[in-house]
Order: C-alpha cells, then sequence, then structure tokens
C-alpha cells in the first residue's frame, strides 16, 4: 500500500510538472513567433536601461536565479504585477510545506515528506504569481482599446507621438500608466521609441503590443495614417475582449460545474460525519484509510487544476 501512495504521489508530481512544462513551452513559443517579427534593424538595444522599480539590474541576478524567476512566473521588474509582497508569498508556501511536512511524515515517511516539501512551497508560489501574471495580462489586455482612443485622440489635434504616449502615461489607468511611463522614461534617457515599445510588449507578454510596435515602427520607416492603423488595431482589440467575455460567459456553466464537483466531497463527507458518525472513522484513525485520502486530495486536486485550465484555455482571448 505504502509504495502505491508513493507511485501516485510521484506520478501527480510528474503531471503537474508536465502541464507546467507545457504551458512555459507554449509562452516560448509565442515569444519566439512575436520576436520573428522584427527586423534585423529593428533589435532593442541592451545598452541602455531603466533604474529598477524592485529589482532590476540584470548584473545583480545570475543566470540560476533569473530561471527560477521564469518558472516561478516572477517578474519583479513589474511593480504592479505583484500585487503581494514576496515575504507574504514566501510565509505562504513555507507554511503550506510545513504543513505538508507535518502530516506527510506519518503517512509517506520522513524522506518523502522531506523531498515533497520543496515542491509543495514551489507548486503554491507559481500558483500565486501565475494568478497575478493573469490578472496583470487581462487589465493591460482590457485597457488596449481606451490607451488606443487617447493615443489617436492626442494625434488627431497636432501633439506628437512622443507626446501622445506621455499622455497615456498621465491618464491612463493602472496597469498600463505604469508602463507607459516607464516607456517614456527610457525614450528620455536615450532608447529608441521602438525599442522602448518592445521592451513594454517583452513585460507585457500581449501580442497586441508586439502589433503596436511594428506598427510604430512601420509608420516611422515609411510614413502612413497612424490615425488609421491605431484605429483598425484598437478595433481589433476590442473584437478579441468582446470574444473573451462572451467565451467566459458560455463557460459559466462548466465553471459552476467544476465547482461543484470540487465541493461535493466535502459536502458529502460533512453529511456522512452526522448521519453515519463511524463511517468516516476508518479514513482518519487507519493507516490505510489514511493513504486511501491522501489519494482521493489528491486526485481531487489534479482534477481540479485540469478542469481549470482547460475552462482558461477555452476562453483565452
Amino acid at each position: 500500500m505504502n509504495l502505491l501512495v508513493i507511485a501516485f504521489v510521484l506520478l501527480l508530481l510528474a503531471s503537474g510538472s508536465a502541464v507546467l512544462l507545457a504551458r512555459d513551452a507554449a509562452a516560448s513559443r509565442l515569444r519566439q513567433r512575436v520576436g520573428a517579427i522584427r527586423s534585423p534593424g529593428e533589435a532593442v538595444p541592451s545598452a541602455v536601461s531603466v533604474p529598477a522599480i524592485a529589482i532590476r539590474f540584470a548584473g545583480q541576478r545570475g543566470k540560476l536565479v533569473d530561471r527560477i524567476m521564469r518558472l516561478l512566473r516572477l517578474n519583479p521588474d513589474i511593480a504592479t504585477q505583484n500585487v503581494i509582497a514576496w515575504r507574504l508569498v514566501l510565509a505562504i508556501a513555507g507554511t503550506v510545506a510545513l504543513s505538508g511536512f507535518i502530516f506527510g511524515r506519518a503517512f509517506l515517511g520522513w524522506p518523502l515528506a522531506v523531498l515533497l516539501a520543496p515542491v509543495e512551497a514551489f507548486l503554491v508560489a507559481r500558483f500565486i504569481y501565475s494568478w497575478e501574471r493573469a490578472r496583470y495580462q487581462r487589465a493591460m489586455l482590457e485597457q488596449i482599446p481606451e490607451v488606443m482612443t487617447m493615443i489617436c485622440s492626442a494625434i488627431g489635434i497636432g501633439m506628437p507621438l512622443t507626446e501622445s504616449l506621455r499622455s497615456v502615461a498621465q491618464e491612463a489607468p493602472s496597469p498600463s500608466r505604469e508602463e507607459f511611463t516607464l516607456v517614456i522614461s527610457e525614450v528620455a534617457i536615450g532608447q529608441s521609441l521602438e525599442g522602448a515599445l518592445w521592451k513594454m510588449q517583452e513585460r507585457a507578454g500581449l501580442p497586441e503590443y508586439s502589433f503596436f510596435a511594428v506598427t510604430i515602427s512601420l509608420q516611422a520607416q515609411t510614413g502612413g495614417n497612424l490615425i488609421e492603423t491605431l484605429q483598425n488595431l484598437q478595433d481589433i482589440v476590442r473584437k478579441r475582449v468582446a470574444l473573451s467575455r462572451r467565451g467566459k460567459a458560455l463557460a459559466a456553466e462548466a465553471r459552476i460545474s467544476a465547482q461543484i464537483l470540487t465541493g461535493l466531497p466535502f459536502v458529502m463527507s460533512c453529511v456522512l460525519y452526522f448521519v453515519q458518525p463511524g463511517f468516516l472513522q476508518f479514513f482518519l484513525r487507519t493507516p490505510s484509510g489514511n493513504h486511501l485520502l491522501i489519494v482521493a486530495c489528491g486526485m481531487l486536486i489534479l482534477g481540479t487544476y485540469i478542469m481549470r485550465q482547460l475552462i482558461q484555455q477555452s476562453t483565452a482571448p
């Protein structure tokens, strides 16, 4: 029975790792496609940087630290994304890992409990930072039409493009305000506008801002009606946001079903506790019952995670 529990736990960790690696691979392919849009002459200069908002200078972080941050989906350069302090995230992850170790050593043994504790802390921290990242990207995406409207209005009354972006940095809602403030700061210290916009796209991780950077770059090289181009981009983004909201509305039934399936075991456990008190004693006071309870909780967590990922992928803009 112990071997069965250990095998199941390892299978659960392998499945979670495979899902995380698949998501990272998809994000990497998206970055490569976006990077392929740039022409060789439009590479972002790396000699100029902006002072840090949080932890900015790459020289202060080694490759190992950068890789860990990417795995955690943590970007300390975006202050508006990290709404939860890293100390609090560390405390939550450490608490979960310690709790898992305390409760797991009696069922899985000391060696396996010690090995699983850092994995649990890593998964909890990644979940928190992934939630913050998704929240930040969703806010940025929904604000793009408003940002494009502000830029077109400013250009329409005769303001230069840089001053139009400055007005966005002053009047746009957060987090777009902070991102365009950083763009203006980079331009002020000598960075090209195209390079600053590409850096903003890399921070935000949204393809729409890569279209915006390409539009600005082509307009600077060939000319053309920038207002009309931005209005077309605005219409496209507005339709994408509306389609995403419609998809979320259509997926409401699936989300409710997932919530019911997740909460049903706990509700039935409470009902059985009062209807037949001795029924749950097998799972709480015997080693075999404890092992079965661990397997059941692991399957519940894995199933909930898979349903959540399927719903998110189906409603992604």
